[in-house]
């Protein structure tokens, strides 16, 4: 399973079962729906309750958006964080709400 989170860590940093694919790899939008897809199929993992916005944003435009932030004082949204762990544990249940 490392190795295919390694495909997609444009960092090539360390992973270990703490690493936080968007947090700390970087991993978000297609690239990040696209691992998740490669996963659920490599290792039968249902993914139909797992709501992927909550932890990636999308690709998209981001200066918009900061820009209108930054006019209205909104905060920027938080994201979940979303492990290795997480992913081994997934594995085991056979899903990933």
């Amino acid at each position: 399973m490392r190795r295919l989170i390694e495909s997609y860590n444009p960092l090539k940093d360390a992973i270990g079962n703490r690493t936080r694919l968007y947090h700390d790899l970087n991993i978000y939008g297609d690239e990040a729906a696209e691992l998740l897809s490669r996963f659920s199929e490599l290792y039968g993992v249902d993914l139909s309750k797992f709501r992927f916005n909550d932890y990636f944003p999308n690709e998209g435009d981001w200066i918009l958006p900061s820009i209108l932030r930054l006019i209205t004082l909104k905060p920027s949204k938080t994201y979940k964080e979303l492990t290795v762990e997480n992913l081994e544990k997934a594995i085991e249940a056979g899903y990933l709400e």
